[in-house]
């Protein structure tokens, strides 16, 4: 009697479909999740370096001089490039060979960025290219915090972007900290 009913019991289908979704139901739910996490950070990631490297170009075509107020504004834009993020850290650095060492001729941090100084310029150097005496190169930095939507494992990131141009028409992008500097 025993028996009987047990062979009857595992042989009972009529609940199988309910228990698999049971099972099977939440790893569904967090694969979907998680792809949605994943690609948001890839989308971040991908349009930190476009907006890096616009900015980049933006400043490499100066041709009159740039001042701190637009460098703030090319942060600002970043920031709304790179939707759903705090706002966007960025250092702007003009460097130079002089005499065969990289000299930094000014720097430009936002929201929280540090300026490059020559006595600090080894901590990038290795990223440097070769230069010729007196060329000069435009270093873009940016850090952008990413904050994913859902925790599954993908913790909080900092995107850091390190963009390198020449400037184009000149031989320098001029540049003034001053507070008074015209608005453009």
């Amino acid at each position: 009697m025993i028996a009987r009913s047990f062979r009857r019991f595992w042989a009972d289908t009529s609940a199988a479909v309910a228990f698999e979704t049971v099972l099977i139901l939440p790893l569904l739910i967090w694969a979907f999740v998680g792809s949605f996490v994943f690609f948001d950070a890839f989308r971040t990631y991908n349009t930190s370096v476009k907006a890096t490297y616009s900015v980049a170009d933006l400043i490499s075509r100066q041709r009159s001089w740039i001042y701190s107020h637009d460098i703030e504004g090319y942060a600002n834009i970043l920031t709304h490039i790179i939707r759903d993020t705090p706002p966007v850290r960025m250092r702007v650095t003009q460097i130079g060979m002089v005499n065969g060492n990289y000299q930094v001729d000014w720097s430009h941090g936002v929201n929280g960025a540090a300026r490059l100084f020559t006595t600090t310029l080894p901590q990038v150097e290795e990223h440097l290219p070769l230069m010729g005496n007196g060329e000069r190169i435009v270093l873009v930095e940016t850090t952008v915090a990413y904050d994913p939507p859902f925790d599954l494992g993908l913790t909080n990131i900092d995107f850091q972007n390190f963009t390198l141009v020449r400037p184009r028409y000149a031989g320098q992008v001029p540049f003034d900290d001053e507070e008074d500097a015209p608005s453009s």
